[in-house]
């Protein structure tokens, strides 16, 4: 499966895509997703938009209702987060654990699927960059890296040679949800 590029395909997504998660949730005999953020319970339609919020797939497990994958002979997990979540409405705004700066996931897609995880793929700071192993940054902190799905790639690190997805960190040890009184002053 290539890298979707959703922002080429226009608000109608890609069959190929709407067939994969389709089959994938028709052979769990589920009609219905969790958002991996809020837990909030999503419909799946058969037709874009597919659900409220975006699929993505990520290398790590992010929590036990993500469902396993084969993509290319690699183990993914088909994530979702929903609409609220992605837009950081009070109440579902989640800052990063070392730097305070809040998750925007309003410029993705709406109803489709990125095939990369799309919190590895906006790393905020220093600690989103480094080794999982030595904990070592990979990167200099001002370089990035060509692609978002590089993010979700197995990648040595350059100091103890630890062959990882060092970028896909677990959600909880990144991030943290913003109490919604908070939110509510921080937002335009």
């Amino acid at each position: 499966m290539d890298d979707y590029h959703t922002e080429d395909e226009g608000n109608h997504g890609n069959d190929d895509t709407r067939c994969f998660i389709l089959s994938t949730l028709a052979s769990q005999g589920r009609s219905k997703v969790n958002c991996v953020l809020c837990d909030e319970q999503l419909l799946v339609f058969d037709r874009y938009p597919l659900v409220d919020g975006t699929f993505f797939l990520s290398p790590r497990q992010h929590a036990k209702n993500c469902i396993e994958v084969k993509v290319e002979g690699r183990t993914q997990f088909l994530t979702v987060v929903c609409m609220s979540c992605l837009a950081g409405v009070p109440g579902h705004c989640i800052i990063c654990r070392y730097c305070n700066q809040t998750w925007d996931g309003s410029s993705l897609v709406m109803g489709t699927m990125y095939s990369y995880d799309i919190f590895a793929a906006m790393p905020c700071c220093t600690e989103r960059i480094k080794c999982n192993s030595c904990y070592k940054p990979i990167l200099h902190p001002s370089q990035r890296l060509n692609f978002f799905s590089d993010y979700s790639h197995m990648v040595p690190c350059p100091h103890c040679r630890t062959l990882d997805t060092h970028f896909v960190k677990p959600l909880g040890y990144c991030y943290t949800r913003l109490p919604p009184t908070r939110s509510l002053q921080m937002r335009p």
